[in-house]
């Protein structure tokens, strides 16, 4: 089992490093979701974003540090988006709304199920730290965003006392499970149908969570 990550990323220290280190990460992301992991070579990201491989390995370790630094920056993008939009409010209905909402438009876009079928369906020897990189930065912030919000609506006594990272989990798979597999292997889905999972699934979700009269 390879081990891992040990090196660390290094910070680039002037503005063209900076400027290079974004460059390998933009040209390493459109490589990665076009091709893949296993087909994409650092030699390539190389070839086409200039500078050097002695450069790219200074900044990133390796493939699998470039491979983390891009999916981390694309995380990142992802989440301040959310908190920028301003989804959390005292309305626990339209907060989940506008949650889910924003769920759905980056994880069944096409770049989303291109990061899907690199972390579920490729087959090489990176593949268990890219689950882990994937994990790390993507669902297990997103489930702990989420369960963060419930918490506090469960301390102010808006719904009923659960376990919120499960309850976090069930609302995220209910907002984009029906469709992840249909897109992974070619289906089309209407924006109506994606729609209506979200709107029942908050529904759902809200009725679940509702304090009963004693």
């Amino acid at each position: 089992m390879r081990k891992a990550i040990q090196q660390s990323i290094s910070e680039p220290c002037n503005k063209r490093g900076v400027a290079r280190q974004q460059k390998f990460l933009e040209t390493a992301e459109k490589l990665f979701l076009a091709s893949g992991y296993a087909n994409t070579s650092v030699n390539e990201v190389v070839r086409l974003s200039g500078g050097s491989l002695g450069t790219l390995y200074r900044l990133f370790g390796n493939k699998i540090g470039l491979f983390e630094a891009v999916f981390r920056k694309l995380a990142m993008t992802f989440f301040n988006e959310l908190e920028e939009g301003v989804v959390w409010s005292d309305d626990v209905e339209r907060s989940l709304m506008a949650f889910g909402r924003h769920i759905q438009s980056v994880v069944l876009k096409p770049d989303g199920i291109a990061i899907y079928r690199l972390v579920l369906m490729e087959n090489n020897d990176d593949q268990k730290e890219i689950q882990r990189i994937y994990y790390k930065y993507g669902p297990q912030v997103g489930i702990e965003m989420l369960a963060c919000y419930l918490r506090k609506q469960v301390s102010l006594k808006k719904i009923a006392p659960i376990n919120e990272e499960i309850a976090a989990t069930q609302f995220i798979e209910m907002v984009k499970g029906p469709f992840v597999n249909r897109l992974l292997f070619g289906e089309e889905v209407s924006e109506e149908d994606v729609e209506l999972a979200l709107i029942q699934g908050v529904k759902i979700f809200i009725n679940g969570l509702a304090i009963k009269p004693d």
